[in-house]
């Protein structure tokens, strides 16, 4: 008797280098531990979030959007803090302002 695979599930930030979109995805990574190895080898699958069973996110992403290979994986939230960030900045450009030379001590003016 198996005992049943465990569970976790793992997010993982993506970016297309060819289009520049950004998304997230979301798999099941099953462990399973093959009782008949002698050292009991633990095994991985990813699941992803239609139930199919995939390659690892990690080695093969596609962008969907423009089906570009040339994809990087990033922290989960990543993408989103980037998008955020960049948003509010459009929103709110910084003020120009003026730089002088600093002063130093001792130093004549």
């Amino acid at each position: 008797m198996n005992p049943q695979p465990r569970s976790v599930p793992e997010t993982f930030a993506f970016a297309c280098g060819d289009c520049g979109h950004g998304w997230e995805a979301t798999f099941q990574v099953m462990f399973f531990t093959d009782p008949l190895a002698p050292s009991g080898l633990a095994t991985q699958e990813y699941v992803d979030e239609a139930g199919r069973a995939v390659r690892s996110p990690l080695d093969e992403a596609v962008c969907p959007r423009c089906g570009g290979r040339k994809v990087h994986v990033l922290e989960a939230g990543l993408a989103e803090r980037a998008r955020k960030a960049e948003h509010e900045r459009a929103a709110h450009p910084p003020r120009h302002r003026p730089h002088f030379p600093h002063r130093s001590p001792g130093r004549p003016d």
